[in-house]
């Protein structure tokens, strides 16, 4: 049975959310699967990842660790803890730290690679946006672009930007990152 996403937000709205705390008790009790991520207090299971997904965050990665070296830390699929959610971006871009004890509170970038997530991945624009992360970069592989949201005020982003896959991104947060989408695709 399939729900237009509309009918899931009816659901998701009537659902009772559990807090970051909960979550981290119910999976080191065994009741929830590595394979989620909480999202406004609810658990969500995580898409499975088709190659050219894993290929380009793989690919994205090694690259965002030469660019920025030591400047930052590069988080690959590992937990931003919001205080409201904690999901789990394909990519992620903290301060320095030892997280050994706790994941990072805040980010100053996220991407996001979507091929059949991107339904979900626009809709964590608002938790990226809440925890005032400054950009948040979906990869949109069903059409080649890529969506830049910067500017985060009052839970969402005020400012949003559509660029084709030749088109060079710079980020406005750490002004190393450049980059188009065919300098990855093209290698894939």
């Amino acid at each position: 049975m399939s729900l237009a996403l509309k009918d899931r937000q009816a659901i998701f709205e009537r659902a009772f959310p559990i807090s970051v705390e909960a979550y981290h008790f119910l999976y080191k009790q065994g009741l929830i699967s590595e394979k989620t991520e909480l999202l406004e207090g609810v658990v969500i299971e995580k898409m499975p990842k088709d190659p050219i997904h894993a290929n380009l965050v793989t690919m994205l990665a090694h690259f965002l660790y030469e660019t920025i070296k030591n400047k930052f830390q590069v988080r690959l699929e590992n937990p931003i803890n919001t205080g409201f959610s904690e999901p789990e971006p394909d990519i992620a871009i903290v301060a320095n730290g030892d997280y050994s004890t706790s994941h990072p509170r805040e980010a100053k970038l996220v991407i996001e690679v979507a091929n059949t997530s991107i339904a979900l991945d626009r809709a964590k624009s608002y938790i990226y946006a809440k925890a005032k992360i400054e950009e948040y970069i979906i990869i949109n592989l069903q059409n080649n672009i890529l969506e830049i949201y910067t500017n985060p005020m009052d839970g969402k982003y005020s400012y949003t930007k559509i660029l084709q896959k030749e088109e060079v991104f710079t980020s406005t947060v750490i002004s190393e990152i450049s980059f188009s989408l065919n300098d990855f695709l093209s290698k894939t």
